[in-house]
């Protein structure tokens, strides 16, 4: 099956790599998908608004794609939704599978909770997705969100404003919110919590690497990948248990340079320095 990374939305990154942003629960909810979900995710305005320091619990039923137009009309054999970000500070998501992969036609739900005190305005959520599609094996990257829009996969979350939740404008040019780099409880470069984090080989030469870390505890972790103008490339989320972890890095299509790359429990940080060279 061809493997494809769908950089969906993306957002224009800082330096600090928005890592308070990836914020997945860690979690399985518990919700039933609906099983009269239309195909695709829902409309934007049909998803509330959450307000500022109100607790927000709201369930997006979707059913997944069997095709949809992405360089041309391609057959879905199955989805894994890796990672959301952009989410207003202080919202996390979970999904109602501990493996994220929905097959074509297959009913989920996906469940933002939390409390924000980001500013009032729309948010474009940025998702990477894994599609298997076609029965072709051939692994591809793609980060050109024009593309991805044209597969109709948008998730739009709205903050009010001063009491009023406006409709979403999907307009080119409308502004949308970017979530707060750094949520109020902080992100720190806290060694204890990951004592150790390397990168083999480092310089990166061949089609993969090996991520490896020491964790102190049971804990999501969201692995980040950025390059020097702070723009997100990668990210990755790994179940990381006490002890030795590790995880494999995909070249795909990094171009030779330097790169970043960040790990994070959600409450803790450590960031790297390393090389691809061909």
């Amino acid at each position: 099956m061809k493997k494809i990374f769908l950089v969906i939305l993306t957002v224009s990154a800082s330096f600090a790599f928005n890592t308070a942003n990836a914020q997945w629960c860690g979690t399985v909810n518990t919700v039933t998908p609906n099983p009269s979900a239309p195909v695709g995710f829902p409309s934007p305005d049909s998803i509330p608004c959450a307000s500022d320091g109100v607790y927000y619990n709201d369930t997006l039923a979707f059913q997944m794609y069997s095709n949809f137009n992405f360089l041309g009309q391609q057959t879905i054999d199955s989805v894994t939704i890796d990672t959301i970000w952009n989410l207003p500070c202080g919202l996390c998501w979970s999904l109602n599978k501990a493996s994220k992969t929905y097959a074509a036609g297959q009913f989920g739900s996906l469940l933002i909770t939390g409390t924000t005190h980001d500013g009032g305005g729309q948010y474009n959520l940025s998702m990477q997705v894994t599609a298997y599609i076609n029965g072709d094996p051939t692994g591809e990257f793609i980060q050109n969100p024009n593309e991805v829009n044209a597969a109709g996969i948008s998730i739009y979350i709205r903050v009010d404003s001063a009491g009023v939740c406006h409709p979403v404008d999907t307009a080119s040019n409308y502004p949308n919110q970017t979530a707060s780099t750094v949520c109020p409880t902080g992100i720190n470069e806290v060694a204890a919590n990951i004592p150790t984090m390397n990168v083999m080989p480092n310089p990166m030469n061949s089609s993969s690497a090996m991520l490896s870390f020491t964790a102190e505890k049971n804990a999501a972790y969201t692995m980040r990948i950025t390059d020097l103008t702070g723009q997100v490339v990668s990210v990755k989320e790994i179940q990381a248990v006490p002890g030795t972890n590790t995880s494999v890095i995909e070249r795909g299509r990094l171009s030779s340079g330097m790169y970043f790359i960040s790990l994070t429990d959600g409450v803790s940080s450590v960031t790297r320095k390393f090389t691809v060279i061909d």
